[in-house]
């Protein structure tokens, strides 16, 4: 499985003249190098493209630095080591003249999946750099609206309530991590069932997620969003750039579906917050599971590894995150209440991959049921996806406002 997805990438690579490196709106180029075993680049300019540096060492070793993350590669050697994990490489590294060759694999799954602020697109070709263009830094103005957005968003419901409330009291800027669920050839759910217009859940999810990130920063709170466009975002990489940039919390939004396509699967609606821990019910099992099943678009390297779930629970009960998960989820769905159509289906909890490596306050929202033709219909309305991101917002600055005055300040 692993070694096919990878044969998947040297073809996808064989395709292309060069790999693509973009950190907002900079961009370089490494260019490819075609073997009859397939596709290397050159380790000195891709450390450089990365904003990294590279080293030769004794013995045929070659060693690339990224930020925190230290890459050690031998001459002939069909195997990574990155930082103390040893990883396997389908092709070994090689040598040509001075020039120190890496495979392709190294860039396109090595990299993104076991360092820190890096996603390769493999559809655009693109590997994206986070870390240092979307750091948090306190104290600094208010952020640019999303490229590719309009600066004015549709107005709300005039029976809803979605003015932006203010921070009075915070004297150091939060930041919030906004992830559009799905992406790429990750559809997520489709629907409705039965007659109705056409709706995908991954275009829906980063429509609402542009305009909460946008409701947020004209709240006062810097905002990271893990995806601005359609692109693939592996889970355990989404909790990975939340970390690495020191979000204070991570908000995920999905669009829900039935687990049947009968009659009576077209007939389940509303909305529900979830958090992190182990499912109650069956439905929130299967919620969960319906989530988690991304992990079949990423390639072996990206998968998640599958740390015990209680070591992860400990961890954050350990932090308090656990708790403040859960008051974060209340706040969001007791929002909902007062404009959604559907039926409050209450706060629950699951093991989502997606939610696992955010090591802060995380909530998975699902917004409504995608398979009901009435409430397909009511999602895909832009006036609805703003009251939604509004009421969002709002959830989420109540709650910087509650913990703020428990903790007294808002410095934690």
């Amino acid at each position: 499985m692993i070694g096919a997805a990878v044969l998947f990438l040297q073809v996808a690579a064989a395709s292309r003249m060069n790999l693509v490196v973009k950190q907002g709106e900079a961009e370089k180029s490494v260019p490819m190098i075609a073997t009859v075993s397939g596709s290397y680049l050159r380790a000195d300019l891709l450390a450089n493209a990365l904003g990294g540096t590279a080293a030769a060492g004794q013995k045929g070793r070659y060693v690339l630095t990224l930020g925190a993350s230290r890459i050690e590669l031998t001459e002939g050697v069909p195997f990574v080591k990155v930082n103390q994990e040893v990883v396997p490489l389908v092709l070994p590294s090689l040598r040509s003249g001075s020039n120190f060759l890496v495979p392709f694999q190294l860039a396109a799954s090595i990299i993104p999946r076991f360092t820190t602020g890096y996603n390769y697109d493999l559809g655009a070709g693109i590997l994206r750099i986070f870390s240092a263009s979307a750091r948090r830094v306190a104290d600094v103005p208010e952020r640019a609206p999303i490229s590719g957005t309009s600066s004015s968003l549709p107005s709300a419901s005039p029976s809803v309530d979605v003015s932006r409330p203010t921070r009075s009291r915070r004297s150091q800027r939060r930041l919030v991590v906004v992830d559009a669920g799905h992406g790429g050839p990750d559809n997520g759910m489709t629907g409705p069932i039965g007659d109705g217009p056409r709706i995908v859940e991954k275009n829906i999810t980063l429509s609402v997620a542009q305009m909460l990130a946008q409701e947020l920063r004209g709240s006062g709170v810097d905002v990271l969003m893990t995806r601005t466009t359609d692109t693939l975002i592996a889970l355990s990489d989404r909790g990975r750039i939340a970390n690495s940039n020191h979000g204070d919390l991570f908000v995920s939004v999905h669009v829900n579906a039935s687990g049947t396509r009968s009659a009576a699967g077209a007939r389940e609606r509303g909305y529900e917050t979830y958090f992190l821990a182990e499912a109650k019910s069956e439905d929130a099992l299967r919620v969960e599971h319906m989530e988690n099943e991304a992990v079949k678009f990423e390639t072996g390297a990206n998968a998640p590894k599958g740390d015990p779930l209680s070591f992860i629970i400990n961890d954050m009960a350990q932090n308090e995150h656990l708790r403040e998960s859960n008051d974060l989820a209340e706040t969001i769905q007791d929002g909902f209440r007062h404009f959604h159509p559907g039926h409050d289906r209450g706060v629950q909890q699951a093991n989502f991959a997606v939610l696992r490596g955010s090591y802060m306050p995380a909530v998975l929202v699902e917004i409504g049921f995608g398979t009901n033709p009435l409430e397909a219909a009511y999602l895909l309305d832009p006036d609805n996806q703003h009251t939604i991101a509004g009421s969002i917002a709002k959830g989420v600055m109540a709650y910087l406002d509650h913990y703020d005055a428990r903790v007294g300040g808002g410095n934690h």
